[in-house]
């Protein structure tokens, strides 16, 4: 089932963005064919990647692919001054937890629709582009590697990872596939199987991101300069660059499929995994703002004490 539906992702997700109130969790403005859109879900205190954000993603995505040739680039940054994106609502882990959003499996329905949303993210004809003042884990992550470009300010709140392995899971979008492109093999497994925090410098330095810069000044300037300029140039070039470079560095959507299988199965199958997952949601009072979803890294093994 999870096979089929994602090979008509982009149609399935189409079909199910129109029922989406429009963009709540979202601020866009357009300029010159520059698409900027704010990422601030008012309902978390961490920016969480819950039914909102995924409910307002799917009809961004819809509008973006239905041939908008006045947008060239789109340049996501967010609202919450702690938080880029942060990870998944682990409540959709357990069997039954009531979601809005389509039903792709009777088990755990939420499941598949990151993993539509992500990879349309990837096959939109604009420029993608990822402006980072705070956290980004998990799926948050995720996002960050389906975008084209990813720039970071070197502000301390600049925290990215892939925190599922410390849960027992693994990362389910094709986060970590991406990360093995872009910072090789041997990385990849230091920091998602370690589940820590890096820093945009580190970030930088190892190839997770494209710059960091010292100042949000200095960063805004960059990504609004760098925006401007591809944005003058025909977006029929734009999306053929695109369609070329993913059919390089990117991993196939089969093998990305079965990476979501194997979290569902993962669920499905390990106790300590909802155990987890319950302590989890304890100690940060169910995904709030606190020493826990602010310091992952650094909190996550006293968890397991």
């Amino acid at each position: 089932m999870f096979r089929r539906l994602l090979s008509f992702a982009s149609f399935a997700l189409l079909a199910s963005a129109a029922r989406y109130p429009s963009y709540g969790t979202l601020q866009t403005t357009n300029s010159s064919g520059v698409l900027n859109v704010v990422i601030n879900n008012t309902f978390s205190s961490v920016n969480l990647f819950d039914e909102h954000v995924m409910s307002d993603l799917a009809n961004l995505i819809e509008t973006l692919q239905a041939n908008d040739t006045d947008i060239h680039v789109v340049v996501f940054s967010s609202g919450n001054k702690d938080f880029f994106l942060d990870h998944f609502d682990v409540n959709y882990f357990f069997p039954g937890y009531a979601s809005p959003l389509p039903i792709f499996d009777g088990g755990i329905p939420t499941m598949l629709f990151p993993v539509a949303i992500l990879w349309n993210i990837t096959q939109l004809p604009q420029a993608t582009i990822a402006v980072i003042e705070g956290r980004a884990r998990g799926v948050g992550n995720e996002f960050l590697m389906s975008c084209d470009m990813r720039f970071a300010s070197t502000s301390p709140s600049v925290l990215l990872g892939q925190l599922e392995t410390s849960f027992g899971s693994n990362p389910g979008a094709g986060g970590a596939m991406y990360l093995a492109q872009q910072i090789g093999r041997g990385r990849t497994f230091e920091y998602v199987l370690s589940s820590t925090d890096v820093d945009a410098l580190t970030a930088e330095y190892i190839g997770w991101i494209n710059c960091a810069f010292d100042t949000a000044d200095a960063l805004h300037a960059y990504v609004d300069a760098l925006a401007k300029r591809i944005a003058l140039f025909p977006l029929a070039g734009i999306a053929g660059t695109k369609q070329g470079i993913n059919a390089a560095s990117r991993p196939g959507l089969d093998v990305i499929v079965q990476d979501a299988q194997d979290v569902i199965l993962r669920l499905e199958a390990r106790p300590e995994v909802l155990a987890f997952t319950e302590k989890f949601l304890a100690a940060t009072n169910n995904q709030s703002i606190g020493p826990v979803e602010l310091n992952y890294g650094e909190e996550v093994p006293k968890l397991y004490n």
